[in-house]
């Protein structure tokens, strides 16, 4: 039998990223998703958990993300959110990528990433949470 779905409640605190990199690893296996899949399914959880927690709670105070992942036929529906500060990642200006490193501003590359490796993405704050939804091929060639 194939795993479908996996939700996941973890302090706001990068500390609990290994024990959820393992959850996810079980996950896409018990799921049978592909190898790419299982990399853009990780890229996408690391760098949303890594910038909620770096920039949700810029005073410290705790908080609570959460990271729901369900299978279809052909995609892997992603949704993570977070009780921080409100943010929309799909807002922000694309990154520069032209240039050298030394004239290009830094940050907005992951989301970048993610915007092209997804098939759908969107953001909305829901009784104070930040809730980003995305859409993955299950098989990704």
């Amino acid at each position: 039998m194939t795993l479908r779905e996996m939700d996941v409640r973890l302090p706001n605190d990068l500390s609990q990223m290994p024990a959820l990199v393992a959850r996810l690893d079980s996950f896409a296996e018990a799921a049978d998703l592909s190898p790419k899949a299982t990399h853009r399914l990780q890229l996408a959880v690391d760098e949303f958990v890594n910038n909620a927690v770096d920039y949700g709670y810029p005073d410290g105070r705790p908080g609570e993300i959460g990271v729901q992942v369900r299978c279809a036929d052909d995609s892997v529906e992603l949704t993570l959110s977070d009780d921080g500060d409100p943010f929309d990642p799909f807002t922000a200006p694309s990154p520069e990528i032209d240039g050298t490193l030394d004239e290009r501003h830094i940050g907005g590359l992951g989301v970048h990433l993610i915007r092209t490796l997804a098939r759908s993405f969107a953001y909305r704050r829901e009784n104070g949470r930040n809730v980003v939804t995305l859409s993955l091929a299950r098989d990704a060639a």
